[in-house]
């Protein structure tokens, strides 16, 4: 959980940082240590999935690795016991490009986790549309996992319609609807394709050194772009007449920011992940942005008839 004292200082702090030229630069990440393992038998693929882009892709790859013959579990990270990730053979980690970074809750739980010495490790992360800084994002999450004793074997980005909610409630419709496709056949396929890559280079030995990109995003990732964005926020709150207590908004809250029953948001507490906004199935979760009144990715799919391509599993 992030206090609004922490992530005041945290905002400052990185604020500072734009005087630093190097941290435009992202960080290199050495396989070091060579994989304990050259047969990879179980899988495990872990995700952070707001709207369900990150979730789909993460099915596609353990559907090639159950076609490859491993036994495969998957889930959102809050479901998985950050202990069991020694036991597997191989580990596919996937997050949203949130503020150009891993978001925070996720990098949090991969911190925290045991270490997993020699372990084989796969990023991925997903993006809207043309994105912005989501190679340095794959290596930020590779990074993570290496930090811990992984093994990287490489990263991949996979491009979705965004689900920056901000963005159509604004007006900006055709921006989303050019992607609004994604994540399609071609997207899952195009995961089936990196996992057994990831699977080939485990049983070849082969690892790899991820070197980021120079970007100038890397400078405003997180803190920053949030404080921004909720700079911009009026009015973030639940009205109860239209809730049905199904608590989507509470659980899509990373940090406990949201009280359904008595319809308030701890605005202080909010890192404008609009995860609430996102999955609240009847418009329940109010802000505006900018003045204008935000809605959230259901009621966006509902409108513009846009049904999703599930991944075979």
């Amino acid at each position: 959980m992030i206090s609004r004292k922490i992530f005041l200082i945290k905002s400052i702090i990185s604020i500072a940082a734009l005087t630093v030229i190097g941290k435009a630069m992202g960080k290199t990440v050495k396989a070091g240590s060579t994989i304990k393992s050259l047969k990879a038998r179980t899988a495990l693929v872990v995700w952070y999935s707001q709207t369900g882009h990150t979730e789909r892709v993460g099915k596609a790859v353990a559907a090639a690795w159950k076609k490859a013959g491993l036994k495969v579990d998957y889930g959102d990270y809050r479901d998985i016991d950050k202990n069991s990730l020694s036991k597997y053979d191989i580990i596919a980690a996937g997050s949203p490009v949130y503020y150009y970074e891993v978001p925070e809750n996720f990098s949090e739980w991969l911190s925290a986790i045991p270490y997993i010495n020699g372990k084989p490790v796969a990023a991925y992360v997903t993006f809207g549309g043309e994105g912005g800084n989501q190679f340095n994002t794959a290596c930020e999450l590779a990074n993570l996992l290496a930090d811990k004793g992984g093994v990287p074997l490489g990263t991949a980005e996979f491009s979705c319609m965004s689900a920056y909610a901000f963005t159509w409630s604004s007006g900006n419709v055709d921006r989303i609807l050019k992607y609004s496709d994604r994540p399609n056949k071609n997207t899952y396929k195009a995961a089936g394709d990196f996992a057994i890559k990831m699977l080939a280079n485990v049983e070849q030995g082969n690892t790899a050194d991820i070197s980021g990109n120079f970007d100038l995003r890397n400078v405003i990732k997180g803190s920053p772009s949030i404080l921004i964005s909720k700079l911009l926020i009026t009015g973030h709150k639940v009205n109860t007449d239209k809730c049905i207590s199904c608590g989507k908004c509470e659980r899509a809250c990373t940090v406990n920011a949201i009280n359904s029953a008595k319809g308030t948001v701890d605005t202080g507490k909010c890192i404008v992940c609009l995860g609430c906004i996102n999955n609240c199935p009847t418009g329940a979760v109010e802000m505006k942005f900018l003045g204008k009144q935000v809605y959230g990715y259901r009621e966006f799919l509902k409108k513009n008839n846009i049904i999703r391509v599930e991944p075979e599993v």
